[in-house]
């Protein structure tokens, strides 16, 4: 199956959400699996990385559910930087 183009606000939107959600997923795996790197690799606050953990499925449908980004991309963590 081919990739469309995003051709509407409806699907930038959606995939904005999309993104959101799977941002939510994989910090809360990480923050199970290590917890000190996870917080070093997203830059989050320890008082973040609970209430991240602390999500449920629902709660983490509604946050996604944003037009705009939940990450922050970071420079300072970009490959090759110190």
């Amino acid at each position: 199956m081919q990739d469309r183009p995003l051709t509407k606000k409806s699907d930038s939107l959606q995939a904005i959400a999309a993104f959101n959600q799977s941002y939510l997923l994989l910090a809360q795996r990480m923050l199970k699996e290590d917890r000190a790197q996870a917080k070093r690799a997203l830059g989050l606050s320890d008082s973040m990385a609970t209430r991240i953990c602390s999500l449920t499925q629902a709660e983490i449908e509604i946050l996604a559910d944003s037009s705009d980004l939940i990450c922050q991309f970071r420079a300072d963590a970009a490959p090759g930087r110190a």
